[in-house]
């Protein structure tokens, strides 16, 4: 089993008739999760996002995608065993396959011996059989959409994100696939079928005996480009496997062998194995065989707990905190292009990594580059859990307003506080100083979500557009048409990352400007603009791009994969990894600067919820991860302190006049000392067991306590 985490407080606690048992991952369709059947069967569930969910195209698409996959029987498919294509939310359920995927497998384990890589092609072939005799391609054959389990490999996500793909690329003329593994007529925009599979099977093969794609690696279009023009590499295989393996990668895909020739060919395995030796877990090499025998010798976790229903939302998106204040200038990198403006401030709709899309970009930049407000340190607390200090905490409730008509908090920015109703389409605004009315509109269309605000706009998104409004009287100014999952603006261009795809789109006229591919393992919302260069990154590599034109500046390869939107202060990028480390990188050059391993006694990265973004103030980096709180020296890394709190983990982290504050989901607000880590107080600011959702503002909580928005005071 993969790295499983545990359910955050935005994750449903049951999806139809499963009950959850934690995140196995997400990408651009949807959030992965384990869940038990009634009957205590472990399935894996997708829980489609909103954002496509909504539109009634994709809807069609994914009833008919769903209804093909369900005619899907073989050894070595993942089974479809339910589904609800037109629930709210959409979700389908597969057979749930305890093993590694193929992806993380060579990444640990290195490239397999032919005798183990004719068994996986066969066993591959023999899946994609079965798919294509149910009328479905694959279409997104690769390493990570292979399962390895003891008695055989299985496909997952045959046919299914073709929908996704068709609702949201129809008009922008972007590839979707994985660079190496798209065959070439479906680069040229041809209609694909059957032999596209065989070509991805190709490169699988190649990739899984070399270690490396048949095609290099680098740039997205580079790769793409070699597809197109050159001959693949396949000087690292064995001479009867290279032969296989270079049909299938033919440019031309009636030159491509039929499925039925490739089963025979495949199955001559070297040492003539006897029929039915996927029984046993010798077809894998040894090092993977020994890591799936671990995986199966752990427990299964047990599903969510009924009592913990009250605290988790359904399936909303919750926000974080946010402090707008004057950015300073970032240290821009060397390029011709012109500077554009630091990213306005504004909250953003964070919840650890439970992402409402792109917001994250204006939130990072406004976190980020919080003004110096601390004044000095000292080296402070260790593992040992926070105790509840006896310091009276001192906060005072400013004012608290009913929130009626199913309004929720979208956005605090300017002296006002900004809320929409998803399901009414209303817009309101209040004063952030009393919570007095100052406008009320309706918007453009029903399900209207407030994006984000800054320079005297509102950012909402209603239907399919991105709306902008005058703050201060919400008057519509502009619409644009929006494939982008609420982005952050910048400079008349919307930026956003979908499906492993960077965009930036012009807010006028709703054209995509440019695209750059990130790569398998990128996140909604984990990216960030700094004048004229956005920072994001895919699994392991973090990428700067010419905001103005869309090109590489320079990629930065971590030793783990990056989890958390990087924070750009004082000319350097900040970015934490799945492991517990946290890399210093030179905006400028890409060049590591310092890097600071992780190591809580009492912290599984196997099992870690993710760390949240790093907030750097007055040269002091503060770091979250799961419940502890690091601070380091900007500048050399220098561990100042650490804080262990104790809670299961964090939810958001700010700072603000020499205090540390943060969350956790059931509503309480903790207080650390900038300068020593140690605790000055906390306090449960909630009367509801609901989720509540933190902004802090210039010293004001702004959250939603039941069917009340209330804004407190913090007094240090």
């Amino acid at each position: 089993m993969a790295a499983l985490a545990p359910l955050a407080s935005g994750d449903p606690e049951q999806v139809g008739r499963y009950r959850l048992a934690g995140r196995l991952g997400q990408g651009g369709m949807g959030r992965v999760y384990l869940a038990r059947s009634p009957s205590g069967r472990m399935v894996a569930v997708k829980v489609v996002r909103a954002v496509l969910a909504d539109d009634p195209g994709f809807r069609r698409r994914f009833v008919r995608e769903v209804e093909a996959a369900r005619l899907v029987t073989g050894f070595f498919t993942a089974a479809v065993v339910d589904a609800a294509p037109e629930g709210r939310p959409a979700w389908l359920a597969t057979e749930y396959v305890p093993g590694l995927s193929l992806a993380d497998a060579l990444a640990e384990h290195g490239a397999w011996p032919e005798p183990s890589v004719r068994q996986l092609g066969a066993a591959l072939a023999e899946a994609l059989e079965a798919i294509h005799r149910a009328g479905v391609v694959h279409r997104d054959l690769k390493p990570s959409n292979v399962l390895l389990a003891a008695d055989g490999p299985r496909v997952i996500d045959f046919g299914i994100s073709v929908a996704a793909e068709d609702t949201l690329f129809t008009e922008t003329g972007v590839v979707i696939g994985t660079p190496g593994f798209i065959p070439p007529e479906q680069l040229r925009g041809e209609k694909t079928g059957p032999p596209a599979d065989v070509f991805a099977l190709g490169a699988v093969l190649a990739y899984a005996a070399a270690g490396i794609g048949p095609f290099g690696s680098g740039a997205g279009h580079a790769v793409n480009y070699r597809v197109m023009h050159e001959e693949p590499d396949l000087g690292g295989l064995p001479t009867g496997l290279a032969a296989v393996t270079a049909r299938c990668l033919a440019k031309n895909p009636d030159h491509r062998p039929a499925i039925p020739e490739l089963l025979k060919e495949l199955a001559q395995v070297p040492g003539n194995r006897p029929d039915g030796h996927f029984t046993e877990a010798d077809w894998l090499p040894g090092p993977v065989a020994d890591a799936i025998a671990h995986i199966h010798a752990a427990p299964l976790p047990d599903a969510a707990a009924p009592a913990a229903q009250e605290e988790r939302a359904t399936l909303d998106l919750a926000p974080s905190t946010a402090l707008p204040t004057t950015a300073p200038p970032a240290a821009e990198p060397s390029d011709e292009s012109p500077a554009a403006p630091p990213l306005p401030s504004g909250p953003r709709r964070l919840a650890r990594r439970r992402v409402l899309a792109g917001l994250a970009v204006t939130a990072t930049l406004a976190i980020v580059t919080t003004t110096a407000l601390l004044n000095g340190f000292g080296r402070g607390d260790d593992d040992k859990p926070g105790s509840t200090p006896n310091v009276k905490p001192k906060v005072k409730q400013l004012w608290s307003r009913p929130l009626d008509g199913g309004l929720t908090l979208g956005a605090v920015a300017d002296g006002a506080v900004y809320l929409s109703s998803g399901t009414r389409g209303t817009l309101r605004a209040l004063d952030a100083r009393d919570g007095s009315r100052l406008w009320q509109r309706q918007a453009e269309g029903d399900s209207t979500n407030v994006a984000s605000a800054s320079g005297g706009t509102l950012y909402y998104l209603s239907g399919r557009s991105l709306y902008a409004a005058d703050a201060d009287s919400g008057e519509t100014r502009w619409k644009a048409k929006s494939i982008l999952t609420v982005p952050a603006t910048l400079d008349g261009a919307a930026y956003s990352v979908i499906v492993g795809f960077l965009m930036a789109q012009d807010l006028g006229t709703g054209k995509i400007l440019w695209t750059y591919y990130l790569g398998e393992g990128s996140a909604e919302g984990e990216f960030a603009v700094a004048g004229s260069t956005a920072y994001a990154h895919a699994d392991q590599e973090l990428s700067a791009v010419n905001t103005a034109t869309g090109k590489k500046r320079w990629t930065f390869e971590a030793d783990s994969a990056l989890i958390t939107a990087p924070a750009v202060a004082g000319g350097t990028v900040y970015c934490g990894g799945r492991n517990g480390t946290l890399y210093a990188v030179d905006a400028r050059t890409g060049k590591e600067v310092w890097r600071r391993g992780f190591d809580g006694k009492l912290w599984n990265p196997r099992i870690a919820s993710g760390a949240d973004t790093p907030v750097v103030a007055d040269g002091v980096v503060y770091f979250e991860n799961d419940a502890y709180v690091s601070a380091f020296d900007a500048d050399t890394g220098k561990p100042l302190w650490r804080h262990r709190q104790d809670t299961d983990e964090i939810d958001t982290l700010s700072v603000a006049v020499g205090t540390v504050y943060f969350t956790n989901e059931t509503g309480t607000l903790y207080a650390l000392d900038a300068r020593s880590g140690r605790p000055k107080w906390q306090e449960n600011l909630t009367t509801s067991s609901t989720q509540w959702r933190p902004y802090i503002v210039n010293g004001t909580v702004y959250f939603e306590d039941g069917d009340r928005l209330r804004a407190v005071s913090l007094v240090n």
